[in-house]
């Protein structure tokens, strides 16, 4: 007896899930995790790096310039593309910046579809839905839904390497548009944070070594399109940042801060990379796993295709690079996100001559991104899935809280509060700006303080007796459990003592008491 006449319609199965089908039926799974994982994103918990930039680009918005008066460790892309979507959709709903992790994703996933040699839009589509499917479940896993610098350094990695850099080591002529983006992404890469510079040379270099090979076909005409991306975006920036930024104050607070005082705090070591790369089962390291095994992959197809072997290896190392501190959780986005898009981009190449079959060897793929999703426990947060289903959908925004009523009711709309020693979320649940020079104080900035450069003194037993906040929100935090605040702002605290008094019942709310007795 038939599978028809058993009730049990095989071979329409079969017909439906064959061919074109088949393809279609990825990109409609693939596409649809992305976006929902993307919604949920926005519904997630706040996390204090992803506020600072946010209320630094209302500050921006508000005439402060960025590292003079609004002065934070982060690169100044995140800062430039915050207050340009403020533009757009203001400052009163914070989890809208989050459109910025998603519009940038999309912008690296139409990298790889432009990029694509593919003979038709269906096959053209499989590198962009590889992408966002493998993405798709660890997007807030890997706090990849937030406004971050993690997700643009991984996303504009992307870009320069499917528009130009992988095109140059396969030989494939690289398309105008395309040499103008990569160039673009390469220039902009090191001002989302100075720690990608790395992979910004690297890229360059093995762009450079495949340009010297007489038989290569990326030629110079590439080259100066490459360039001029390159030049157009750098001179875009450097023109936002001459008006709304202090250029010396970025090399500062960005660079100086963070590599000679910033980088004392953190666990540093070429052991602690390389144990990073160990395929592991550990739920915090899940998601480093798929993306060490996810770049192997990638990496191979790559070197059998090449025959720039040595610039290859440069490239490769590149995106390695974006992994400096050896993270194994939400720090190694960036890696995570480049890892991915090569693979995205290799495995229809490899596959070129079978592309029916590259639908089920890219849903394999798809369903191990989804088996680690569920397992993996890597975000800021440390939730599992069953956690992160329970906490539920809280978009980010000014409270009605208690605590909040209270700090706008004795800090006027133009005021400015201070809170210590950190929590950026209670700026914006309070809906009032950092007062200028500070919205945090750390153990790191207080060694700065110590040896300032010249004009750019930043010291709060200084700064803080000169203009005291109506309000200061003060949690009495031991940071990551080692340096209490007395260790390192003392002078603050005897503020607190001296000059505030707490409010009844609120006990992390000081209030100036000249304004308390009011």
């Amino acid at each position: 007896m038939s599978n028809k006449e058993n009730g049990f319609p095989g071979k329409e199965l079969h017909a439906l899930l064959s061919g074109r089908n088949r393809i279609i039926v990825f990109l409609v799974i693939s596409f649809s995790i992305f976006l929902v994982q993307a919604y949920y994103g926005f519904g997630y918990h706040s996390f204090g790096d992803e506020s600072g930039h946010d209320i630094g680009g209302w500050a921006i918005e508000k005439g402060d310039v960025l590292y003079r008066d609004y002065i934070d460790a982060h690169g100044p892309l995140v800062f430039f593309t915050t207050w340009l979507l403020g533009k757009i959709v203001g400052y009163k709903y914070a989890f809208l910046f989050r459109l910025n992790a998603v519009f940038i994703t999309l912008l690296a996933a139409f990298g790889l579809y432009y990029a694509s040699n593919a003979p038709s839009w269906r096959e053209r589509l499989l590198s962009p839905a590889l992408f966002l499917g493998l993405l798709g479940p660890v997007w807030i896993i890997q706090a990849l839904n937030m406004n971050g610098y993690w997700i643009f350094g991984g996303d504009l990695t992307v870009l320069a390497g499917s528009l130009l850099v992988v095109p140059a080591l396969l030989d494939v002529p690289v398309k105008k548009w395309g040499a103008v983006g990569g160039g673009a992404a390469l220039a902009l890469l090191p001002f989302v944070a100075y720690s990608f510079l790395p992979v910004t040379f690297l890229f360059t270099l093995c762009l450079l070594v495949v340009l010297c090979r007489r038989a290569s076909k990326l030629s110079r005409t590439d080259a100066v399109y490459g360039l001029a991306g390159a030049f157009g975006a750098f001179a875009i920036f450097l023109g936002w940042m001459l008006v709304y930024a202090d250029l010396k104050g970025f090399v500062v607070y960005h660079f100086i801060n963070n590599q000679f005082y910033y980088a004392h705090y953190i666990p540093f070591s070429f052991g602690a990379v390389l144990k990073s790369l160990r395929p592991s089962v550990l739920p915090e390291n899940l998601v480093q796993t798929l993306a060490v095994l996810t770049l192997l992959i990638g990496s191979l197809i790559l070197m059998v295709k090449t025959r720039y072997k040595l610039a290859a290896l440069i490239a490769i190392a590149g995106i390695f690079s974006l992994d400096a501190r050896g993270g194994t959780t939400f720090h190694d986005g960036a890696f995570v996100v480049a890892a991915l898009g090569l693979v995205s981009q290799m495995l229809p190449v490899w596959l070129d001559e079978t592309r029916y079959r590259l639908s089920s060897c890219a849903g394999v793929l798809v369903a191990c991104s989804l088996l680690v999703g569920v397992h993996a426990v890597s975000s800021p947060f440390g939730e599992d899935y069953v956690q992160r289903k329970r906490s539920g959908f809280h978009p980010f925004m000014a409270s009605h809280d208690l605590i909040d009523q209270k700090i706008r009711q004795y800090a006027h709309p133009d005021e400015r509060i201070l809170v210590l020693p950190y929590n950026p979320n209670v700026y914006i649940e309070a809906d009032r700006l950092p007062i200028k020079k500070y919205h945090d104080y750390l153990p790191w900035e207080a060694d700065y303080a110590k040896h300032p450069v010249k004009g750019y003194e930043r010291d709060i037993c200084v700064d803080l007796p000169k203009a005291l906040p109506p309000v200061i929100y003060f949690n009495n935090w031991t940071v990551w459990g080692l340096w209490k605040p007395e260790q390192f702002m003392g002078c603050a605290v005897q503020i607190l003592q001296t000059q505030y008094g707490q409010l009844p019942g609120i006990p992390d709310v000081y209030v100036r008491k000249d304004r308390l007795a009011q």
